[in-house]
């Protein structure tokens, strides 16, 4: 059951990543360029807060209790971002009028 869900799950942000590179890359007005690079910029800010979190995270553990540095899943990273993505690009979307 838990593999048929993180399929699922794999398959939705594959193809939220999918979704996100074509309406990166077509053209159109002003408003919808707003949209997409506010989303955009949201990604990035999650990406950034996201590593620095996991950097603060490592160096404390390192530090304090002595115990290695994980490495972070890029994967899972992909998938977040690509779900934080979609769900920035429909609430901008919705208030803009996109």
């Amino acid at each position: 059951m838990a593999v048929y869900l993180f399929l699922a799950v794999l398959a939705l942000s594959l193809a939220g990543i999918v979704w996100m590179f074509v309406s990166l890359g077509r053209q159109g007005d002003e408003r919808r360029r707003m949209i997409v690079t506010q989303a955009a910029a949201w990604s990035f800010v999650v990406a950034v807060g996201g590593l620095l979190l996991d950097v603060v995270e490592g160096v404390v553990r390192s530090v304090a209790f002595s115990q290695p540095v994980e490495p972070v899943n890029p994967l899972v990273k992909l998938m977040v971002l690509s779900w934080v993505y979609f769900i920035s690009l429909a609430v901008l979307k919705r208030r803009h009028g996109g």
